[in-house]
C-alpha cells in the first residue's frame, strides 16, 4: 500500500520480530494449491514496541517510514501526536517556501520561458512540489483538526 518490501526483506523481518517477542504466530491459512500462509498477531510488546516507534522522528524527507508510522497513529494520544504532526509541517512549510523561492528565481532568470527549454520542465517539476507541499500542509491541519475534536 505505502510501502514496497520484498520477500527478501520479509521473512527475515518477520523471523526476527517473532524471536524478538513482538509477534506470535496465530495460524496457518491453507489455500487449495498454494503453500500454507502464516498469520503473525501483535504481542502486548509488539504494541508497545510500536508506539515507540511511531514517535521516533524520522529522517527528513523519509516519506515511506511517515506513512507507516500514520498508518499506527492511533495507538498514541492526541496530546503526544499533535507535536509531532506540527513539527513535521514547519518542515515541509519550510521546503514549500524553498520551492517557491527557487520557481521565482527561475521565472525571473529565464523569462519568457518557452516549452523548448530545458529548465521549462525543472520548474514544472519543482511547481509539483509546491503542490504536493500544499496539500501536505493542508492535510496536516485537517489531522490536528480531528485530533482536536476527537472526530474524522
Amino acid at each position: 500500500m505505502f510501502y514496497k518490501i520484498n520477500n527478501n526483506q520479509l521473512y527475515p523481518t518477520l523471523s526476527k520480530l517473532e524471536s524478538d517477542g513482538l509477534i506470535k504466530l496465530e495460524s496457518y491459512e491453507k489455500e487449495s494449491y498454494r503453500p500454507a500462509r502464516k498469520i503473525y498477531k501483535i504481542t502486548d510488546a509488539g504494541i508497545e514496541d510500536l508506539k515507540s516507534w511511531i514517535v521516533e522522528p524520522s529522517e527528513p524527507g523519509d516519506w515511506d517510514e511517515f506513512l507507516l508510522k500514520q498508518y499506527s497513529a492511533w495507538l498514541i494520544k492526541p496530546e503526544t501526536m499533535m507535536p509531532l504532526i506540527e513539527g513535521i509541517k514547519r518542515e515541509h512549510k519550510e521546503r514549500l517556501e524553498g520551492y517557491m523561492d527557487k520557481v521565482a528565481e527561475l521565472r525571473e532568470q529565464y523569462h519568457p520561458l518557452t516549452n523548448d527549454y530545458p529548465i521549462f520542465s525543472s520548474i514544472a517539476v519543482v511547481e509539483l512540489g509546491i503542490r504536493f507541499e500544499r496539500s501536505f500542509l493542508e492535510w496536516c491541519d485537517y489531522i490536528v483538526g480531528c485530533l482536536n475534536e476527537n472526530r474524522m
